[in-house]
């Protein structure tokens, strides 16, 4: 067994409390160093809620040479320039989506990560999810028959419990659900259908602030051919929450309290009927996307995978969404037009 690798997390948000910090202590492959906050009295609450023996520190740069890489769970505006910063001292990088609020950034990243020979992830933890593969083995058998459309659909009041609410700066944030959760789903897609070579966008932000809602219409060229699709996304109401993909011969849906299944709809001798989908052994280590992915992490600085999402794809889904914003179309709102009338008292 080689020694574990050391490791940091910057930035001591929810995420890092609720998932990173779980997922690093049932990996027995890493050493946690320290805890990194601007507000290092959280650093310390975390440590001191985690019964940690790390330090806690308020200025990333101090831990440059204790470390072999680190976890960048910062606001997404110091993604890309903090993760530069680590490439350059030499140290492997886990960094939560989106690598850039900026396509050139994220392209900038990846190609300092490949010349500094350093491993650079990108935390698409929806990757790690059994029903990714499930779909794409579903899609290569032909299951499904000829592919015809998709339709996804996630939203809900939004109801993340953020530290610093930097989600409602466009400053710091870059953007809104597109950016912020799109980036997701269109890792996703891109991944199972191909490249994106026409669509359409719009959205509620009226110009300046960021998006809460969106519609987008998607067409792929890839190994299944032509497929289109629509994906709609909120932060303000639910939606059906679920991945549906209509084939000639069956439909494919994936519902997302199921992350582990394909649910598959079809006719059996004249009868509608579903197959739940699931892999027999999934040969996990650990219960969540975030320990799947924090494993392949680990075993990319050790050379034994390759980066599931590395800062090359990322960038493609980041060059995307900028695509989206500048042709972006406003969203149908008809109560907010000019003399629309709420009700009418009878």
């Amino acid at each position: 067994m080689s020694d574990p690798i050391r490791i940091a997390v910057l930035g001591c948000g929810t995420i890092t409390r609720g998932e990173h910090l779980p997922a690093i202590l049932r990996n027995p492959q890493v050493r946690l160093v320290a805890l990194v906050d601007a507000s290092e009295d959280q650093a310390s609450k975390l440590i001191q809620h985690f019964k940690l023996d790390c330090r806690a520190c308020g200025d990333y740069r101090t831990i440059w040479g204790e470390i072999d890489a680190v976890i960048n769970a910062l606001p997404n505006h110091l993604h890309a320039p903090v993760t530069l910063e680590a490439i350059a001292k030499g140290v492997h990088v886990l960094c939560e989506k989106p690598l850039a609020i900026r396509a050139d950034d994220a392209r900038a990243c990846a190609a300092a990560a490949e010349a500094n020979n350093i491993v650079l992830v990108v935390g698409m933890n929806r990757r790690f999810q059994h029903n990714h593969e499930l779909l794409r083995a579903v899609l290569n058998e032909g299951t499904l028959g000829r592919l015809q459309n998709y339709d996804w659909q996630m939203g809900g009041p939004f109801d993340w419990n953020s530290a610093s609410g930097f989600y409602f700066s466009k400053d710091q944030a870059g953007g809104g659900v597109l950016l912020d959760y799109g980036v997701h789903l269109l890792d996703s897609l891109i991944s199972w259908f191909g490249p994106v070579t026409e669509f359409k966008y719009e959205d509620d932000d009226w110009g300046s602030g960021i998006e809460a809602n969106v519609r987008l219409w998607l067409r792929h060229q890839g190994t299944h051919g032509a497929v289109s699709g629509q994906v709609r996304l909120s932060r303000t109401y639910p939606l059906s929450n679920r991945l549906l993909v209509q084939g000639t011969d069956a439909r494919a849906e994936l519902p997302v309290e199921s992350p582990d299944a394909v649910l598959l709809h079809r006719q059996l001798q004249g009868r509608a009927v579903t197959d739940e989908l699931e892999f027999a052994s999934s040969g996990k280590i650990g219960s969540s996307t975030f320990d799947r992915q924090l494993n392949n992490f680990v075993r990319s600085i050790q050379k034994l995978e390759t980066p599931r999402v590395d800062a090359q794809q990322a960038a493609r889904v980041l060059e995307l969404v900028e695509r989206c914003y500048v042709r972006r179309e406003r969203l149908p709102e008809p109560w907010s037009e000019a003399g629309a009338t709420a009700g009418v008292r009878t």
